[in-house]
């Protein structure tokens, strides 16, 4: 299990000398590569070149070491999400680059921890559902404003309403089982979603910056 898995490049990117982001870092590369259930706490000091009596000092157990691994992973992404506002000065291209962000994560994730978390780790689960609503609901709003203020999006697009819609669609095509373990699929139905999205809102000069750039 000692391979290093590149599709985990953005964490490795934010560690610290923090031992303890570190460890995260790699618990979840372990989980990710043969599964939240699979992988047991010798597994991931074996992967450390640590001793358990070492790792047992950062983490009480097994559930304890998931629980702050989703959240320092959650965290990751949320701030490269959050952070295309200040990147791109179009709202459209913010969206744009936020998308990309969204194929990373089915691509590194997909659903394959998802739904073990949900039901052997309810509360980690849950933390990380609410989490993630507050965000995206954040996000969208911010986005819609700065759209309307760019004259990109029309002025009379409802915020919380566009919002709420754009969520629920996004967490919909994320978590449909039925769509299976394709990240491919479900990329390119999230990108049809995002088309969906800004045409149902774009300005007259929104949508010519759509066919300008073949969007």
């Amino acid at each position: 299990m000692s391979a290093k898995n590149d599709l985990c490049g953005p964490i490795y990117a934010l560690m610290t000398s923090d031992p303890r982001q570190n460890i995260l870092t790699r618990a979840m590369e372990l989980f990710q590569r043969f599964g939240l259930r699979a992988v047991n706490m010798d597994d991931v000091s074996r992967e450390l070149a640590m001793s358990k009596k070492t790792l047992y000092t950062f983490f009480s157990n097994k559930s304890d070491l998931v629980d702050q691994a989703a959240k320092y992973l959650f965290a990751v992404k949320s701030k490269e999400f959050l952070n295309q506002a200040s990147v791109h000065e179009n709202a459209i291209d913010e969206l744009m680059e936020v998308q990309k962000i969204q194929q990373e994560v089915l691509n590194d994730y997909g659903t394959r921890l998802l739904f073990p978390l949900k039901k052997y780790h309810p509360n980690t689960y849950d933390w990380v559902m609410n989490a993630r609503r507050e965000m995206i609901l954040q996000a969208t709003q911010n986005n819609l404003k700065r759209g309307i203020e760019q004259k990109l999006y029309r002025d009379d697009v409802h915020i919380e309403r566009v919002s709420l819609v754009r969520y629920q669609t996004m967490v919909g095509i994320m978590e449909d089982p039925h769509l299976g373990d394709d990240s491919t699929l479900r990329g390119e139905v999230l990108k049809d979603s995002l088309q969906l999205h800004i045409r149902s809102i774009a300005s007259p000069q929104g949508m010519a910056y759509l066919k300008e750039f073949k969007i």
